[in-house]
């Protein structure tokens, strides 16, 4: 019986880089996970014992094939994601994946509108520079509360990417919430083929509506606790629209990406 191949790897560190005052990149040898499409994700145990005990999932944010390399994009939110961060380079991490399943990489003429509200942006980083790299049409837009939020400009234009911001607070970009940006966008640049979205639940509602309005398609990734990551604890299980009736689906394992016409924001 031929064997599947094993969703555990134990990856080294190679660098832990700090690129806003709470969000660090780290880049890890991983050379099984690299096939990893956009959006999908890896479980990561945080420290060598049990405590932590839940591991913590983290959207693979790039890919660097030729270097046997991913990224991840961590933000500072509690004790795991500390100790975590307190990782040098060297140590080796556990990771299981890739999980999930991701955003579709779509051979189309017209553009697709990449929106990344705060932490969101991690997957969309990949996508983009997929994108980028196949040459299909395409617009970055980050949202945050403020520019010290945000990673400067060369983190992007080191994979020639060229977001547009918008900023609560109006000091890069845009001033307002990225609906608002998304919406300009909308009425002003090329029709998109599509919309994908990541974020928090109240910007993800928004995007949708707006591709509603605007009769634009849209995926959006969906962000929760995942305790097991696989689908078997059903602690991520989240209410989506089917045929006049709710069902619920587990966002680790149909997810985190999904059709955002079916989500059931309102509950």
């Amino acid at each position: 019986m031929e064997q599947k191949p094993s969703l555990i790897h134990r990856c080294q560190l190679k660098t832990n880089e700090q690129v806003t005052g709470t969000w660090h990149c780290l880049k890890l040898h991983a050379p099984d996970l690299c096939g990893a499409r956009p959006g999908q994700f890896v479980h990561v145990r945080v420290g060598a014992s049990s405590d932590p005990l839940l591991r913590r999932p983290f959207s693979i944010h790039h890919v660097v094939a030729e270097k046997n390399e991913i990224w991840l994009l961590v933000r500072s939110v509690g004790a795991g994601t500390e100790l975590l961060l307190q990782a040098r380079p060297g140590a080796v991490l556990d990771l299981l994946g890739p999980l999930g399943n991701g955003f579709p990489v779509v051979d189309e003429a017209a553009p697709a509108l990449l929106a990344g509200g705060g932490i969101g942006l991690a997957p969309l980083y990949y996508l983009a520079w997929l994108r980028r790299q196949a040459g299909l049409p395409f617009e970055l837009l980050i949202g945050a509360a403020s520019c010290s939020d945000l990673p400067a400009d060369d983190y992007f234009a080191a994979q020639d990417l060229h977001p547009l911001y918008a900023t609560e607070d109006g000091s890069h970009g845009y001033r307002g919430l990225i609906t608002g940006l998304l919406e300009q966008r909308l009425r002003e640049g090329t029709p998109p083929a599509r919309i994908h979205a990541c974020g928090p639940l109240p910007m993800l509602a928004g995007v949708v509506e707006l591709g509603r309005r605007f009769a634009v398609p849209t995926h959006v990734s969906l962000e929760s606790h995942l305790a097991c990551g696989v689908g078997a604890c059903l602690g991520c299980a989240f209410p989506f629209k089917k045929g006049g009736q709710i069902e619920y689906r587990r966002i680790c394992k149909e997810g985190p990406v999904f059709n955002g016409e079916e989500v059931c924001f309102e509950i």
